[in-house]
């Protein structure tokens, strides 16, 4: 059973990640597998990214969604379980308080969003292409320049 005090981080290591509209996109470096969260589970990897507790992220999507707290709670057990057997996340000694700047804010219950169970979308099929050339996180700022493009060169002797 998993420890509701216990914190999880992506998996830095091996693992990119960027959520967009409430869609997290994952892809795992090491293997080439990519990944795909949306609506709840997408809250929850947002949450992992931020570090805080695994009682942290079932109390968020208990009060965002039209769920029960047990439910919300189970739910995560299993989908934690499955993040960890994919090797995307693992546990860290600490995280950060959900009131710190950044972290988790309060939504009133009125206003609770139909629940959908947490899935993790799994696309083995890109894992060898990915494998062969895969995307270089922090690379977009490079200034590069093409194949003979002496321009760069000029003034220097």
């Amino acid at each position: 059973m998993l420890d509701l005090n216990t914190y999880l981080t992506p998996n830095r290591d091996e693992v990119v990640s960027k959520v967009i509209d409430g869609e997290a996109i994952v892809i795992n470096l090491s293997n080439g597998i990519y990944y795909s969260m949306d609506k709840v589970a997408a809250l929850v990897w947002d949450l992992i990214d931020r570090q805080v507790s695994v009682q942290t992220i079932a109390d968020e999507v208990a009060s965002r969604y039209d769920v029960a707290p047990a439910q919300a709670a189970a739910d995560l057990e299993k989908f934690v379980a499955q993040l960890a057997e994919e090797k995307l996340i693992s546990e860290t000694s600490g995280g950060r308080p959900a009131d710190m700047p950044g972290g988790v804010t309060d939504t009133p219950e009125s206003t609770a969003i139909r629940y959908e169970t947490p899935v993790l979308n799994i696309y083995r099929d890109m894992g060898d292409l990915l494998a062969l050339d895969p995307p270089q996180p922090g690379l977009e700022n490079t200034p590069w320049r093409a194949t003979g493009d002496d321009s760069a060169d000029q003034g220097r002797a």
